[in-house]
């Protein structure tokens, strides 16, 4: 039995190996795609959230090929989405460096953080955001976990997309982000 078993890996390892072809260089056609491709013909469908306000105006936002529209920032501000849990470390560590990111870059920047997180009542997150002195608008509920789930799956948080004024997307981040870097990639996206 040990020798069938041994037997069926060296083959299966012989198989591997033989199957690669001589290509000196790694290109498109060697890499297998992480991600499911698109039909001929097919379009992209763009999708219309409100997200719901836990401390300001609720909010609408649009998907689109490339990136998302905010009704109220479009063409305003370079915008970072935040999501996260209020059980997450990392989430609750960042804050602070996130709190400052806002108050650098005031009017040409937002925040836009939303709950990965069911069963948390609008005062649970309300006590969540004045115990961690939150300074930018949080969003939670039912279309707001529709928006993230929008996003694809989420494996980790904090998880956050960073958004030209224009809504193109432009960077993602996981986990636990310095602020330098965050400043890096903000400053590039409002020409600085």
């Amino acid at each position: 039995m040990k020798t069938k078993v041994l037997m069926a890996s060296a083959l299966a390892a012989l198989f591997l190996f033989t199957g690669c072809d001589s290509k000196s260089e790694i290109d498109e056609s060697l890499v297998a795609s992480s991600s499911k491709p698109k039909k001929v013909g097919q379009t992209y469908e763009s999708k219309k959230f409100v997200l719901e306000s836990v401390n300001a105006n609720n909010i609408e936002v649009n998907t689109k090929l490339n990136g998302i529209d905010f009704k109220d920032y479009k063409g305003q501000k370079v915008i970072l989405v935040d999501i996260f849990a209020t059980w997450c470390p990392p989430c609750i560590e960042g804050i602070p460096v996130l709190n400052s990111l806002k108050e650098k870059y005031g009017e040409e920047f937002e925040i836009v953080s939303v709950l990965f997180e069911e069963g948390k009542t609008k005062a649970d997150i309300k006590a969540f955001v004045d115990k961690h002195g939150v300074n930018y608008p949080v969003f939670m509920g039912n279309e707001t976990m529709n928006f993230i789930n929008d996003f694809g799956k989420i494996e980790k948080v904090p998880e956050m997309y960073l958004f030209a004024k224009d809504g193109t997307f432009l960077k993602k981040f996981v986990g636990e982000t310095d602020k330098e870097t965050f400043i890096k990639y903000i400053d590039n996206a409002l020409g600085k």
